[in-house]
């Protein structure tokens, strides 16, 4: 799977409530980065999402994908932008995800950081 197509993976797993999924695609020592706090590990992640996320009836809305890497030995980083909306479909925020990877190649890549900007 490609590094753009991991990332777009990750919503669908969050949106589809598919915790299996969603773990499937983070490394083991995965950490997210938010406005409002900082979760670390895979574990912790998945339990958050599952059990203690403010709002489970959300969708997200992708809206563009940049792909880039500084130089051809390095990793590249995947930038999304895109909108958090409710159930009535309204937005409740946009927000940009910027997703670093590990194990190298695509086709073994788990996500290893995330770093969301929201406005």
């Amino acid at each position: 799977m490609s590094h753009e197509a991991t990332a777009r993976a990750y919503y669908r797993a969050i949106d589809a409530a598919d915790d299996d999924a969603l773990a499937d695609l983070l490394a083991p020592g995965f950490a997210h980065d938010r406005p409002d706090r900082t979760l670390s590990g895979r574990e912790t992640f998945v339990r958050f999402m599952r059990e203690e996320r403010p709002r489970t009836d959300t969708e997200h809305r992708i809206d563009a994908v940049y792909v880039e890497s500084a130089d051809a030995n390095a990793e590249p980083e995947v930038a999304v932008r895109g909108r958090l909306l409710g159930d009535d479909g309204g937005e409740l925020f946009g927000f940009v995800d910027v997703f670093e990877f590990a194990n190298g190649d695509d086709a073994d890549a788990t996500v290893d950081h995330l770093t969301t900007y929201t406005d």
